[in-house]
This record gives structure tokens, sequence and C-alpha cells, in this order.
């Protein structure tokens, strides 16, 4: 008989809250490439999204006697991780690092695009609209972020926010309708 995923979690749950570090490392190699993902979404950056991964997997082993599986256990790892996502980009440190990021950040395909200045309007477009989408609410920020860049499902972030299906929805509705404003406002009627 096959062992399903949320079996072998089950039991390697028990055996981290007991203690056993080997349990540990093998829950997280299975989920740090998930959170680590999902932090970048928000920090834009290896670096820190890395050293949040790292956190966030350290809260987790203090805290894994608060697991009470009501939910599945990526979804409780994945809520704490945002949490510390969400506390390290408002706060002032993040701030100045985004003010002093180069554009050597960035990694650019300069085969599709047929000059230089369609090079630099392009880069520009996608940087006004990431600041603009750092600027919404955070509640629409991360449901449209979690859609739009993570790729998720309207029930896993449900899930993941611990938000009804109808909210995520008109949050996710209301932030594409705030990025298309900005976009024929502040790009399109601007250039």
């Amino acid at each position: 008989m096959k062992n399903s995923s949320k079996d072998i979690d089950s039991r390697l749950i028990e055996k981290v809250k007991n203690g056993n570090e080997k349990a540990f490392k093998i829950l997280m190699i299975k989920y740090y490439p998930r959170v680590y993902l999902a932090l970048f979404s928000f920090t834009k950056s290896k670096e820190d999204s890395e050293d949040l991964a790292q956190q966030t997997f350290v809260k987790v082993w203090d805290q894994i006697n608060s697991f009470r599986g009501d939910s599945a256990f990526f979804t409780w790892v994945y809520r704490i991780a945002i949490n510390l996502a969400k506390n390290f980009v408002v706060s002032a440190n993040y701030r100045k690092q985004s003010l002093n990021s180069s554009i050597d950040e960035f990694e650019m395909d300069f085969s599709s695009f047929n000059d230089v200045e369609s090079l630099l309007i392009h880069d520009e477009s996608l940087k006004k609209i990431s600041n603009y989408v750092d600027t919404l609410p955070e509640s629409l920020k991360t449901s449209f972020i979690l859609r739009e860049e993570s790729g998720k499902t309207y029930e896993e972030i449900s899930e993941m926010t611990d938000t009804p299906i109808g909210t995520v929805r008109s949050r996710i509705f209301r932030a594409r309708e705030l990025v298309i404003d900005f976009i024929k406002k502040d790009l399109i009627i601007n250039d």
C-alpha cells in the first residue's frame, strides 16, 4: 500500500515534535524550494529570500508543537513565511535596500528586443508596475502576487491566507483593476 505525502508528513511532524532533527531536515528539504519562491515574489531579492526562508524554518522548528494539523503542513509553513516577509517588506531596512538596488540585479533577455530604446522602455515600465503593486494595500497585494506571480489557484490562496474564496476573488479583481488603471493613466498617457 502506497503512503500519501500527507501521511509521510504526519509521521515526520510527530518525530520533529519529539526533537528528531533528521525528520526536520527532510521536511525542510521538501518544502524549502516552495517557501523560497513565495518569499522571492515579495522581496525580489535572492539574498533576502534565502535569509527569510532560513528564518521561516527556524520559526517552524521553534513552533512545531503549535501545529495542530487543521491545515496542510505547507500551508502552515507558508503562513509563517509570508508573515515574516510582510514584516520585512515594511521595515525601514527593506525600503533602503529597494532604493539602492541597481539595474544589474534584473535579468533580461536582450535578444527579445529590437533595440536599446525598447529595452529601456520595457524595463522602466516593468519597474513602474512593480513599484505600483508594492503600494497596494497589503491584502490586495498579497492575493495579487500569489495569483499573478506565483500562479496559485484561488483555493490555494484562500487556504494560505485564511480568507474566504469570494474575498480572494474580489481582492484579485480589484488589484487587477487598479493595475490596469495605473497602466492606462501613468504609462500609456504619460508616454
